[in-house]
């Protein structure tokens, strides 16, 4: 990833002193309620893919259609030979076998879902939306194996990791655990004054810099995601 992301995430990280999301990173995109966090996946995706970066989305509650009707919905488009959409996905062993294939160099089943993840190190980014689904009632030690396997991934292809995540799914060990082993936290909150919905973005974790001093505004239209310049991002 570079500068050419989206202005308002380019905003965001600027501010804390960055300008561009890490690479060789697993960064976790945490949201208390709703779908914003695959908004935000999306449009990270979208971007990446414009400056010819290839892009796995593995969907682990829609189909592959819904994530191109989603997409569409914000003026995305998904049908790019830069983009391959996993929908439907519940397999957690294939994607613990995607990763091992780069880092402990083990034969892997996984492009026997797709053949063109044969592969899967020539994958920039890649996107599990949502992770916790795959771990719910499991116990925390399948979690981290994943997690590192993940990690060693990163590392050692190059490939940024972006895992939606709904908070209080899991049990509180397992996603303190998870916060603590990723490279990032970018957090989507919501409140309730009235009759009044205020969100906001919180960044408490990014690798290479200092957590932000506070959350920051924003609210939805039909383009997407964008920051209340109302309020001083800083």
């Amino acid at each position: 990833m570079n500068t050419h992301i989206e202005d308002w995430i380019l905003m965001v990280l600027t501010s804390i002193g960055m300008e561009e999301i890490p690479q060789k990173s697993v960064l976790l995109i945490e949201e208390d309620l709703g779908s914003i966090k695959s908004i935000f996946i999306q449009r990270v995706g979208f971007d990446a893919m414009k400056i010819g970066k290839k892009v796995l989305y593995i969907s682990t509650k829609r189909s592959r259609e819904d994530v191109l009707d989603q997409m569409s919905m914000f003026g995305l488009n998904g049908n790019s030979e830069m983009l391959t959409i996993l929908g439907d996905f519940k397999d957690r062993t294939a994607l613990l076998d995607m990763c091992r294939e780069d880092t402990l160099k083990h034969k892997n089943l996984y492009h026997l879902i797709d053949p063109s993840l044969r592969n899967i190190s020539k994958t920039d980014i890649c996107i599990v939306d949502t992770f916790t689904s795959l771990f719910i009632d499991e116990e925390v030690r399948v979690l981290v194996d994943v997690l590192n396997s993940l990690i060693d991934a990163s590392r050692y292809s190059g490939t940024t990791f972006l895992l939606a995540a709904d908070m209080g799914i899991l049990e509180e060990m397992a996603e303190r655990i998870m916060r603590s082993m990723v490279d990032g936290i970018i957090q989507f909150r919501t409140t309730y004054t009235g009759d009044k919905i205020n969100r906001f973005i919180s960044i408490p974790k990014l690798k290479g810099v200092l957590p932000m001093r506070k959350m920051i505004p924003f609210y939805i239209t039909g383009d997407g995601i964008s920051i209340d310049t109302r309020e001083r991002v800083g």
